[in-house]
């Protein structure tokens, strides 16, 4: 089993304070534990919930799951997509698959309760802990007094995260446990890795686009390919394509040159792949038209898909934390007044991270360094893998906060045969444990009364 404090960090407490850097949890054992930023609203819902009729939706061994019990942990799951902002399924789908859920929890707890295991209030305290610091909050104490500020029920709560931790457990000594990646198995992942990019190649690409309106006349058309005409006319008699695209492209990559990046030619459009495949590095393509105008690309960068690499990006940001002073649109409303004043040139991104950041890498004007897909939580990377280098996001919430990201620049960085191999084996190893995972909880349900009571109300 992982040690308390991996699997703590799991759940994060309410945001205060909050000087953590966003790097993501452990990914094994899988423990989903509640969003902080939702706590207010998930255990203040019962108040109004509990008015309602409620009833017995299904028996688990002859122990009762209630209608509240569903109804309250689909509202925090709709409030957590809310703030990732993900679109969540109907009211009726999302109602039975968190039943299913609440039926897998009550199946594991209770064959855990059969087979002696146990939380101690010590370890339990020790998670907790583990929480607090991750949140910048000064032990148990401050963290109650915080969660419970927000509205929670602390009692509630630390149960609930006592029953986290043993589904964690018992899962890693059930399934994760047993698990077993051979030498064999890595060797045949990785032949198959090569076979499947055997002959692919990686491409870096600049572009210039002259856009079309939608559904353009004759005329637009023609004063459009024009356009186009010359500034290929340009870049053929020598002149810096980058300085072109920044003077006429109509894209949104016109500020880098209209440089795309180095990525498998499959993540290009296939009208860029067969334009710029015959092109030797350095040439540019004839005008090429698509929906969206005319393009002229030009090829920067060819190389073989055989050699491992990952894409590294050097990111910074200022964190406001959600704090009873300061609620979520209200840090969101002085974020963007910060992109504001970075955009206008009167303040710059170093110096309002420095003033007003939160995070631990205020100091360093928000640089979070050269960072690996993956170290950040899923809600941060999102954002930073879709923003261009160069650019400032619109202000957005994960676990820890509110963000403004600025993606200072990106670079392709080989990866080690010893990285490579660690990487499919954790890959192998994630992924038979999801499988073995599946057949367990199937047959541990198979092997407990389970009886639906009126679950489609």
């Amino acid at each position: 089993m992982d040690t308390l404090a991996q699997i703590s960090v799991k759940k994060r407490a309410p945001a205060a304070k909050a000087k953590a850097k966003p790097i993501a949890p452990a990914s094994t054992p899988e423990v989903k534990l509640p969003e902080p930023s939702v706590a207010a609203a998930v255990n203040l819902a019962p108040v109004n919930v509990l008015r309602e009729v409620d009833y017995i939706v299904a028996l688990v061994n002859s122990e009762p799951i209630t209608r509240n019990d569903v109804l309250i942990r689909q509202k925090r799951l709709q409030a957590q997509w809310a703030t990732q902002g993900v679109s969540p399924p109907t009211e009726q789908e999302l109602f039975k698959r968190v039943l299913e859920q609440l039926i897998d929890e009550r199946v594991m707890l209770q064959m855990a309760k059969d087979d002696g295991v146990r939380i101690s209030d010590s370890q339990l305290n020790e998670a907790l802990v583990n929480m607090a610091r991750q949140s910048q909050l000064e032990g148990l104490r401050e963290l109650q007094a915080t969660y419970e500020a927000e509205g929670g029920n602390w009692s509630n709560y630390r149960e609930e995260i006592r029953g986290e931790l043993i589904r964690a457990q018992i899962r890693e000594r059930e399934v994760s446990a047993r698990v077993r990646v051979s030498e064999s198995d890595v060797d045949q992942a990785l032949q198959d890795q090569k076979a499947d990019t055997k002959g692919s190649q990686d491409i870096n690409l600049a572009q210039i686009l002259v856009a079309l309106p939608d559904n353009p006349t004759p005329t637009e058309v023609a004063l459009a390919r024009e356009r186009a005409q010359k500034v290929l006319t340009e870049a053929r008699r020598g002149v810096d394509f980058a300085k072109l695209a920044e003077q006429a492209s109509d894209a949104a990559d016109k500020a880098k040159g209209g440089v795309m990046g180095l990525r498998a030619a499959d993540r290009y459009p296939t009208l860029f792949v067969e334009a710029t495949k015959e092109l030797k590095v350095g040439e540019a393509s004839d005008i090429q038209r698509s929906d969206a105008g005319f393009h002229i690309l030009k090829l920067l960068e060819r190389q073989s898909s055989s050699t491992a690499t990952i894409v590294q990006s050097r990111v910074r940001h200022i964190l406001l934390p959600i704090t009873a002073q300061l609620n979520e649109e209200q840090a969101k409303a002085q974020l963007r007044n910060y992109k504001a004043q970075i955009e206008s040139n009167r303040s710059t991104f170093a110096a309002l991270a420095r003033e007003h950041s939160v995070d631990g890498s205020a100091a360093q004007g928000g640089d979070l360094g050269w960072t690996t897909p993956g170290l950040f939580v899923p809600e941060f990377e999102r954002v930073m893998s879709a923003l261009p280098t160069g650019k400032v996001s619109e202000p957005f919430t994960s676990r820890f906060g509110v963000h403004l990201l600025e993606v200072v620049d990106r670079k392709a960085v080989a990866v080690s045969v010893r990285e490579q191999r660690e990487a499919v084996r954790n890959q192998l190893r994630e992924k038979k444990a999801g499988e073995a995972y599946v057949l367990w909880i199937a047959d541990a349900r198979g092997r407990a009364f389970v009886e639906y009571k009126n679950a489609a109300q």
